[in-house]
């Protein structure tokens, strides 16, 4: 690695960040892609990073930005032309001679699904799989632990946590900066894992009861969990959308992925040892990961914050929800002739489950090789 430099995109990012950060740690050679410059560019720039400034859609940037790295993390921006994204980067990472792409997708991707974004991450993945010469490595997280601290203004001043309906079904939420070890050990020695799929995931499967404990301890006051219905929460999501910075299409997709917690889709395979095995350390627990969203936050209870979630709340009942099917229809999002969700889908069981097809299944326990 001593004269190998990576290129990492959406560097600003929660995950791009953290990936970024650890690189320049390491004392590898970085290179971040933003879309503007700004405090959080900055930061990276005091880092050590190299910034530049790039739109992942134009293929004249990209190939400026790809010019002289040897490695790629690649984030795909949330965007309907994610794919396009992918395809940008595939030709330029071709062009440039780049010999390792590391890609964050998702554990959900599969041709089949009704969210666009997850057919392009199924679809993304197979394209970078085509390059020639150059080792690919899939990092598929689950639901982050991160999504669950959207709502930690509501569990801080009202002690309760709300949360879409799970069915009692389980999840392993990785944290971010795990989620980044496991990319960033992928670029440190990509031959070593060319042609694998990574799932980070928590060491251990917990309800979502479970998450409210953990958050209550953080917080040290009770917190309970407030299972939602759907049509609740995306409510909830647009009257909050400046906040989350969610946009119409984010909310598109979002709303089917609510159903896959229910379906049991985040149980399959889970808890993994793929943090582990790609870093050599165990994964973050929930706890810990509370504990320092708890810190970072202003978490301190007082009459004026307390109204103004109970206002929140009672507002949520009352916004109307987005047509979002009229939305995917006038952005002439296409639809695949019969769109399952994950959890129902045996294409992706067959990639994703180990019980299932054992040729098709990506994601084993298997060793790593050594080096």
């Amino acid at each position: 690695m001593q004269n190998t430099r990576v290129l990492v995109t959406g560097a600003t990012g929660r995950i791009g960040g953290a990936v970024a950060a650890q690189l320049l740690e390491k004392g590898v050679a970085t290179r971040a892609l933003v879309r503007r410059d700004d405090a959080r560019s900055a930061r990276l720039r005091a880092l050590g990073a190299e910034v530049v400034v790039a739109d992942m859609l134009d293929i004249q940037q990209v190939r400026a930005a790809v010019d002289g790295v040897d490695r790629l993390f690649f984030n795909p921006p949330y965007h309907p032309h994610a794919l396009d994204s992918a395809v940008t980067f595939a030709v330029a990472a071709r062009g440039a001679g780049v010999e390792a792409v590391v890609a964050l997708g998702q554990w959900l991707a599969s041709p089949e699904h009704p969210s666009l974004m997850t057919r392009q991450h199924w679809l993304s993945d197979k394209l970078f799989q085509l390059l020639p010469d150059t080792a690919h490595v899939a990092v598929d997280p689950g639901f982050f632990a991160d999504n669950y601290f959207q709502v930690l203004p509501v569990a801080a001043q009202l002690g309760v946590l709300p949360t879409p309906r799970t069915g009692g079904r389980l999840n392993a939420p990785p944290s971010n900066e795990d989620i980044a070890r496991v990319a960033v050990g992928a670029l440190l020695d990509p031959h070593r894992h060319d042609g694998r799929a990574y799932r980070p995931t928590g060491p251990k499967l917990l309800s979502g009861a479970d998450v409210a404990d953990a958050v209550s301890e953080a917080l040290g006051r009770p917190v309970r969990l407030m299972e939602i219905p759907p049509w609740m929460f995306m409510r909830a999501v647009r009257l909050n959308a400046k906040r989350l910075g969610a946009d119409m299409y984010f909310e598109s997709g979002l709303r089917h992925y609510l159903p896959e917690t229910a379906l049991g889709s985040w149980e399959v395979g889970g808890p993994t040892t793929h943090v582990r095995d790609v870093t050599g350390v165990e994964p973050e627990d929930f706890l810990t990961v509370a504990r320092r969203y708890v810190k970072a936050a202003d978490t301190r209870r007082t009459a004026g914050k307390v109204l103004r979630e109970i206002g929140n709340l009672m507002l949520t009942g009352l916004i109307p929800a987005h047509r979002l099917d009229r939305f995917d229809r006038r952005q002439q999002h296409p639809q695949p002739a019969r769109p399952r969700y994950s959890g129902e889908s045996a294409v992706w069981h067959n990639e994703h489950d180990p019980s299932a097809d054992p040729a098709q299944y990506r994601f084993g326990r298997a060793a790593i090789p050594s080096s």
